[in-house]
């Protein structure tokens, strides 16, 4: 409860009009640099920086909360009541981040993790994959020319790395994988994750002549939009690991293959066990079991797998109905503050 009380005043100090101008710079640059500049787009922002107008500042990692703002032309002022689930989780666990906030209802992708959260709040929603709520970063015109320069290509998600634990995985194994598959395409792009390039995990790749691209950072609103912008370039989609981006690339109907090894893990034991329970989950297994098959199209049996663990377009809400859930969990939210 202290620490919970600590953040929140932080949080309330860094909310001036100094820190937002300085951070509203930050980003409104970041927007023009091109996804290549991966150094750039992944430095350091303060998690105590005025990202977010939420109760539940976690709502806004990658920007969710102001994505699905901007869709629903919503003030981004407006403090949404329901805690946005920032990540894909195959098991039964929910995130510690994910149960501090005080708010009566949850925001969330599938039925699967509806039927999850339920066990710790009364009304859970699922909305399907959130990348459908973001708009991407270039143009249509602008995505044509990138794919023009870049010739059939494929984007390659690298398992990343989290806040107390690294996943060390066997780079070379993961890269001859990919080069077996590589005879028609022309580009190989690495995608990596902000804190893996701060921790200069980017090299190696760079080191075999590979172009680096990133979505962002973390509490860069514009993470999402770029993110769906670098698979509508991709032809075909590759990782080592099954995470958020097996539901995007599927849902934006690019094919995904998984080349997974259990890699190394170093670091904070209490995450280390998180990781092993993923990997040893059915609903995980499944995932791999089905994107391991070396496919060029997206498959039926692949998008059922999806569809049950990630949300499909059957749980996608129009404004109207998301309007609606927006306006349930307010109410929800201020009868409990009575």
């Amino acid at each position: 409860m202290l620490k919970k009380i600590i953040k929140d005043l932080v949080f309330t100090v860094n909310r001036n009009p100094v820190s937002s101008f300085i951070y509203e710079r930050e980003i409104s640059k970041r927007s023009k640099l091109p996804i290549t500049d991966i150094y750039s787009l992944s430095k350091h922002i303060q998690v105590f920086s005025p990202f977010t107008k939420e109760i539940n500042p976690a709502n806004d990692w990658y920007g969710h909360a102001k994505n699905f703002k901007k869709y629903l032309n919503l003030s981004q002022n407006y403090q949404f009541k329901f805690i946005i689930e920032h990540g894909t989780y195959l098991n039964d666990k929910v995130a510690e981040v994910e149960l501090e906030p005080n708010l009566p209802t949850f925001l969330t992708y599938s039925n699967f993790r509806v039927n999850v959260l339920k066990k710790y709040r009364d009304h859970a929603f699922s909305v399907g994959p959130f990348i459908h709520y973001a708009s991407t970063l270039y143009s249509k015109e602008k995505i044509n020319q990138e794919k023009k320069r870049l010739g059939k290509n494929i984007l390659v998600f690298p398992a990343h790395s989290f806040s107390y634990i690294i996943h060390e995985y066997d780079k070379s194994w993961f890269i001859n994988n990919i080069k077996n598959l590589t005879g028609d395409f022309k580009t190989v792009r690495i995608c990596l994750f902000w804190a893996d390039i701060q921790l200069g995990l980017h090299k190696y790749y760079e080191r075999l002549g590979y172009e680096c691209v990133t979505a962002g950072h973390i509490l860069d609103p514009n993470f999402l939009p770029r993110l769906k912008t670098l698979i509508e370039i991709s032809d075909l989609t590759i990782s080592n690991d099954a995470g958020t981006h097996v539901s995007y690339c599927t849902y934006l109907n690019k094919p995904h293959i998984i080349f997974h090894k259990v890699p190394k893990v170093k670091g904070n034991k209490k995450w280390t066990k998180t990781s092993f329970d993923i990997w040893t989950a059915e609903p995980y297994k499944e995932i791999l079991k089905e994107f391991s098959k070396i496919s060029h199209r997206v498959t039926s049996i692949q998008r059922r797998v999806v569809d049950k663990y990630y949300g499909s377009k059957n749980n996608i809400k129009t404004p109207s109905e998301l309007r609606k859930i927006v306006s349930f969990t307010e109410k929800i939210y201020q009868e409990t503050k009575r």
